[in-house]
């Protein structure tokens, strides 16, 4: 089951957090110009004006928005608060245990009782 659904979904996640669905996005930003460009001119014109950056679509805008978005609030900033507040409040809610003397069992020097009954001979084979 795990091979079936989970290593797709890793794999999802790893994507995801590494950026993968920005490049996603532009690649099929970068196609729709190109097939765009090249409905005026030839392919290598078109090509070249697609990936110059001095025309820039509507999508490609949106996308370098959503980066720079993403990049200037990083997630662990938003964690660290909500632990703080928590750790805060547990602190707060959760009295400590009550003191009690603990002392070890004393150890005392036993000697082993001998087996009763020595092992047969010759030792058994499992089967």
């Amino acid at each position: 089951m795990l091979r079936i659904t989970g290593y797709p979904l890793i794999f999802l996640a790893m994507f995801s957090i590494a950026g993968g669905h920005w490049a996603v996005l532009q690649a099929v930003a970068w196609t729709g110009m190109a097939i765009e460009y090249s409905r005026d001119s030839s392919l290598a014109a078109a090509l070249t004006k697609t990936f110059s950056g001095k025309a820039p679509c509507k999508m490609c805008k949106t996308i370098e928005a959503g980066k720079e978005k993403e990049s200037r609030l990083p997630a662990t900033v938003k964690a660290d608060k909500k632990i703080d507040k928590f750790l805060a409040r547990a602190g707060r809610a959760i009295p400590a245990p009550p003191e009690t003397k603990f002392s070890y069992p004393l150890i005392l020097n036993e000697v082993v009782p001998v087996r009763p009954v020595s092992p047969p001979a010759p030792v058994p084979i499992a089967a």
